[in-house]
């Protein structure tokens, strides 16, 4: 048996791009939408934005906790009891 297991997540932003309509395209344009974009960025610090588009996690866990992970990763409380799933 190992002495603990490595959990790693990784949370990103989806690289598709949105769906922009024209008449969007052209009011970007005029830079307005720029402009307001420009300032909601500014109210973030480095590192809040850096995690708007990648954060990178990674855990050690003991045996007890690896199975309680991967019984339910998210630590979500169950619909349905164990086994009656």
């Amino acid at each position: 048996m190992h002495a603990y297991y490595i959990v790693k997540i990784e949370v990103f932003a989806d690289p598709s791009l949105p769906s922009i309509t024209t008449e969007e395209l052209h009011r970007a344009d005029s830079g307005e939408d720029m402009a307001k974009l420009i300032a909601e960025l500014n109210q973030y610090t480095t590192e809040e934005l850096q995690d708007l588009v990648h954060k990178r996690f990674e855990y050690r866990l003991c045996r007890a906790c690896q199975l309680k992970f991967i019984a339910n990763p998210l630590g979500l409380p169950r619909a349905e009891l164990p086994g009656q799933n």
